[in-house]
């Protein structure tokens, strides 16, 4: 039985029995990006610039259907810990449905508009041919990245953590296997960049068909049926209500990302580079948090249904604690050794210069970063997107765009650097206050 019973387990126990397969499934989701940029690293700046710059606008269009996940979670983990099964059904059915009908419509919305995307946020022109290729075919694949997302969030909501990491895991090693293939033309044409994209849409089509299979046949103990798919008003508004808010501040977060991003593309690729390594490298330290924050998102939800709200706020604190202590190990690394791991993706003297001065600012801040996930996630499993969607718009509208702005304009790059560095400390201290203040501990169930 791959589900962990939360309410009758010991608190530690239940936490990282939720949190290794999320961070095994956090792990392998970043080697999509991570074998994208080692392969595309062997073509030159530009091509490794592309998913860089690219990405951010993708999770743009993502995040609105991660925001409505957000909501699958929160309700089918809440219903569960009421111990309303039928309910937590619904909910994950008409999830579904809401976020493939938000998928097909961004989607093709995004595809069509990559290049005029790129040009209002006037990336160097160099750059577009690459980053336009891999922007929109990554678009188009949006249904299939929406899809998965749901099942997996359903699966999570219910507590088993075991499911999702298999199916990220088929999903990233077909990826995996494609991706060189299609790159350099082993077996298929040499595509470039394009191909890099392409492996991707293809893997997560095929791992969405089997995800929907396990999702309906009830071979992993929770199965829904087409009657579940049909909306209902009352059920439909309570997603919205919980998905919307997280679905609009994960769009706006995104859209300062991709502002973000432009920002430093203007500095040239060399900054572009650089930074595309150390937030590949980053995100794999803070896959432990991100793990432990799906484990504590899914614990909070469920403690809360069973209205244990003295355990839903001490999970939050056990969480973040060995959050702490295992990202800040790593990130001990990459302080000494950024040069090192920079070598890895990309061999130009100039990138390594810039890469090392990325790990010796922004590896002080992670840990505290990581932190703040675990803070963020117990909101969202309560079902509080909306303080969620002020602490996350603010860390980088009002925190971070205006530092890199002006901290830019004195220092270059490495006042970029800083601005990173200051925002990350400042918003865990505003999160921390959140959650000490308890207001966040009741249901929306």
């Amino acid at each position: 039985m791959s589900r962990v019973n939360i309410l009758k387990e010991d608190m530690t126990a239940a936490l990282f029995k939720l949190a290794w397969p999320a961070v095994l499934s956090m792990l392998l989701q970043t080697l999509y990006n991570i074998v994208d940029a080692f392969w595309l690293g062997k073509l030159g700046k530009l091509e490794i610039s592309a998913p860089t710059i690219a990405w951010p606008a993708i999770f743009l269009v993502l995040s609105i259907g991660g925001g409505i996940t957000v909501a699958s979670l929160a309700l089918v983990s809440q219903y569960t810990g009421k111990g309303e099964k039928e309910l937590a059904k619904r909910a994950a059915g008409q999830t579904l449905s809401v976020v493939f009908s938000f998928a097909i419509i961004v989607g093709v919305f995004g595809g069509i508009f990559s290049e005029g995307i790129l040009k209002l946020l006037k990336i160097p022109s160099e750059m577009i041919p690459f980053t336009k290729s891999y922007m929109s075919t990554i678009f188009f694949g949006t249904p299939f990245a929406f899809g998965i997302f749901a099942v997996n969030s359903i699966f999570i909501g219910w507590g088993d953590a075991i499911t999702p990491m298999r199916i990220t895991m088929i999903s990233v090693l077909l990826n995996a296997v494609l991706d060189p293939m299609m790159i350099f033309g082993i077996g298929f044409p040499a595509m470039g960049v394009f191909g890099a994209a392409l492996s991707t849409v293809i893997s997560r089509g095929v791992v969405l068909v089997f995800a929907m299979y396990l999702l309906f046949s009830g071979k992993k103990g929770f199965a829904i049926g087409i009657k579940h798919l049909i909306p209902s008003k009352k059920m439909v508004t309570k997603i919205l209500k919980i998905g919307l808010p997280s679905s609009f501040g994960n769009s706006v977060t995104s859209l300062a990302f991709l502002i973000i991003t432009a920002m430093i593309a203007r500095y040239g690729p060399v900054a572009t580079a650089a930074v595309g390594v150390g937030n590949r490298v980053t995100s794999l330290a803070t896959m432990f948090s991100f793990g432990l924050a799906q484990a504590t998102s899914t614990m909070v939800g469920q403690y809360l249904g069973a209205e244990k709200k003295s355990d839903a706020y001490r999970v939050v604190w056990k969480s973040s604690s060995w959050s702490m202590l295992i990202v800040g190990a790593i990130c001990t690394l990459t302080f000494f050794f950024g040069r090192e791991v920079t070598m890895i993706f990309i061999n130009e003297p100039d990138v390594l210069v810039e890469g090392i001065k990325y790990f010796k600012i922004v590896s002080l801040s992670i840990p505290f970063f990581a932190t703040f996930n675990i803070f963020d996630a117990a909101l969202r499993g309560a079902g509080h997107t909306i303080l969620s969607m002020i602490v996350n718009i603010s860390r980088l509208w009002l925190i971070r765009i205006p530092l890199i702005y002006f901290f830019g304009i004195s220092m270059g790059t490495t006042g970029i650097w800083y601005a990173m560095l200051i925002s990350n400390l400042v918003i865990v201290t505003v999160a921390a206050l959140i959650i000490v203040s308890k207001v966040w501990l009741h249901k929306v169930v």
